[in-house]
């Protein structure tokens, strides 16, 4: 059966016909009722006034001149015109979900020649250094790998890691972080991962509907009336995400919205206990806080990731350090942040 793909449109002007009577390439008509191409003129047949002023009344009918592709040289070469002029001699551009799913085989086979990645390696590293690409490469390129007709959700975590997870930066960290503990309890389902990784990436857009002051100021050192403003920032989230028309799985928007829940019911915005808090919310919770903590956003000051790891280990109660997140996670936590692994070269906090 003869298809579109074997034939490439031109317009009649390519022809000259006032110029020329044969020519060394078939010619052939597109049927626009039937979409079928016939032949028209062979190769060295003369072009007759009748035929021209058939091929016009092809035209105005929504039909088309056409060429076979195997003598699309043969064509350019008589009539001496370039490729780039005959809009169906383009390459046609390569579908999304063609490319994207090429870019996973790719990534696949990539990661499959590597060395394993060790999370508790890379951890350490990044503290030491302050420097978080490695963690944040893996999960994009774990992300990527997300069968993407699983879900919406799954489709959209992705597309954001692809677009998004190319840099060290403050969001980037929460998103890999969540994901690797995540990885660590032994959540390995693609679906979760990528509820908890879209999740990570929304969780904070109720900070812009907030006054700034908010984000530059320690949590713990806000008066009553300003804590209870921010902790509105999960539902403006929620608010954010319905006016935008984004869609997001139903666990998604419970972890967006718990992911201040606290095990022992002290967080907000419902003070929710253990059971009753989705366990990836606890896990979102967990690496937002440190690393809200570490940056300054609870204190006002900045603090070593090694003194919140030893502090973390050792249960001590330093203001504003949270440590109720469950004791699976804890326990996962406590083993990847080991302190044996960090050079003795700041003593802990109290």
């Amino acid at each position: 059966m003869e298809t579109e793909k074997e034939y490439f449109g031109i317009e009649l002007e390519h022809l000259r016909p006032e110029e020329n009577t044969t020519f060394p390439f078939h010619i052939y008509v597109f049927n626009p009722l039937n979409k079928t191409y016939s032949p028209f003129l062979y190769a060295n047949s003369p072009l007759t006034s009748e035929k021209i002023e058939f091929l016009n009344f092809i035209e105005s009918k929504g039909g088309k001149v056409a060429i076979p592709r195997t003598q699309a040289k043969t064509f350019t070469s008589d009539r001496k015109v370039d490729e780039e002029e005959i809009p169906d001699l383009q390459e046609i551009p390569e579908h999304e979900f063609i490319t994207r799913n090429r870019k996973r085989k790719e990534w696949r086979e990539k990661k499959q020649k590597r060395r394993p990645f060790m999370f508790r390696e890379e951890l350490t590293n990044a503290v030491e250094n302050d420097n978080w690409i490695n963690l944040i490469d893996e999960a994009r390129e774990m992300a990527m790998v997300f069968p993407y007709t699983i879900s919406h959700t799954v489709s959209l975590a992705s597309f954001l890691a692809e677009k998004l997870l190319w840099e060290d930066n403050f969001i980037n960290r929460i998103v890999a972080l969540s994901h690797h503990i995540a990885v660590s309890c032994k959540m390995s389902d693609p679906l979760a991962l990528g509820e908890l990784m879209v999740a990570s990436f929304v969780a904070h857009l109720g900070h812009t509907q907030m006054n700034i002051m908010y984000s530059q100021k320690g949590h713990i050192t806000m008066s009553d009336k300003e804590k209870r403003e921010y902790k509105k920032h999960p539902g403006l989230t929620q608010h954010i995400i319905r006016k935008s028309g984004l869609i997001i799985s139903e666990r998604c928007n419970k972890i967006i919205y718990q992911h201040h829940e606290r095990f022992d019911g002290n967080g907000y915005p419902e003070y929710k206990q253990g059971p009753f808090i989705e366990p990836l919310a606890l896990i979102l919770g967990c690496a937002g806080h440190i690393l809200e903590y570490s940056s300054g956003k609870v204190t006002g000051d900045p603090v070593s990731m090694k003194v919140i790891i030893k502090n973390l280990k050792d249960k001590i109660l330093s203001p504003g350090l949270e440590l109720e997140f469950g004791e699976t996670i804890y326990e996962s936590l406590i083993y990847l942040l080991d302190t044996n692994q960090y050079k003795e070269t700041e003593a802990s906090a109290s």
